[in-house]
């Protein structure tokens, strides 16, 4: 161990991953030293605080000459997370957010040959859960927020201001809205003994294929609702509406059609009873 006295060190990169204590923590921690003393060491990298940055400040501020080790071994990532992220109160998106941000700067600023990546670094979504003590889900949101959040957002969800969940519906985009499909109106088919039986089995096999589209559609539009990756299908939606739309003028005019057929039927109807009662009375005469 050696004592640097009268000594002002920065904190090392991957130390400042970790959120500083509240100042009710502080305070009791800089009592505990003063009373007993430093219990545990302080380690540093590059002339920097790798770990022990609050003992660090403590023992400035109560004069004392820290004790720091310089850290030897060859992997400081490793290290550092390993001694701070199970004996800290952190929550679970902290922890991840933690891992995942120090690994993105190592990724950034340690060469391929360089110490700290003379070990096989967290490289998958399941070793960093695993580091971090979460499941992969809450991994990957870290590892989202940590690849597309801005630093300042980052840094709310490691000191613990801002919950990861809320934090990645900040920088997740709305979704779409799903355009849903028009209401067919139900045509009712004209009464028994006064329409055509063809055209009453055409308008019943068009009704069947409009009820077929607006379940199929009603289907798509839970589907569409579940799964965001489906949005790019809004199209087929409006398409099938217009279908809809082209068999309710189909039915409309089938209808229309029908009563013109009625207005024939009654119209020869009545000229044949008349032309009957004609006939009947010239052969009764």
């Amino acid at each position: 161990m050696t004592a640097k006295n009268n000594q002002i060190m920065e904190l090392h990169p991957l130390c400042t991953y970790f959120p500083r204590m509240s100042e009710d923590e502080f305070n009791s921690l800089k009592d505990n030293i003063q009373h007993n003393g430093q219990t545990h060491p302080i380690y540093a990298l590059d002339g920097m605080i790798l770990d022990g940055g609050n003992r660090y400040r403590a023992l400035c501020e109560l004069g004392i000459a820290p004790i720091i080790i310089e850290y030897t071994g060859s992997n400081p990532t490793q290290f550092i997370l390993s001694s701070n992220l199970h004996r800290r109160h952190l929550t679970q998106g902290q922890s991840a957010a933690i891992v995942s941000a120090s690994q993105s700067w190592v990724k950034a600023h340690v060469a391929d040959n360089a110490p700290l990546n003379s070990t096989a670094p967290l490289d998958t979504t399941a070793t960093r859960a695993k580091q971090s003590g979460v499941g992969q889900r809450t991994q990957q949101l870290a590892d989202k927020l940590v690849k597309e959040a801005p630093a300042e957002l980052v840094k709310e969800v490691i000191d613990g201001k801002k919950s990861l969940n809320k934090a990645i519906k900040e920088i997740t985009p709305p979704k779409p809205q799903v355009l849903k499909p028009e209401s067919v109106p139900i045509v009712e088919p004209v009464s028994e003994g006064t329409q055509d039986a063809q055209l009453n089995s055409l308008i019943e096999e068009q009704q069947g294929a409009l009820q077929a589209l607006v379940a199929n559609n009603k289907a798509m539009l839970k589907v569409f609702e579940s799964d965001d990756r489906l949005f790019t299908s809004v199209e087929e939606v409006k398409s099938l509406t217009e279908q809809n739309r082209l068999l309710t003028e189909r039915i409309n005019a089938l209808m229309d059609e029908n009563q013109e057929a009625i207005k024939a039927v009654s119209y020869w109807k009545d000229r044949f009873l008349t032309l009957e009662e004609a006939l009947t009375k010239e052969l009764a005469s």
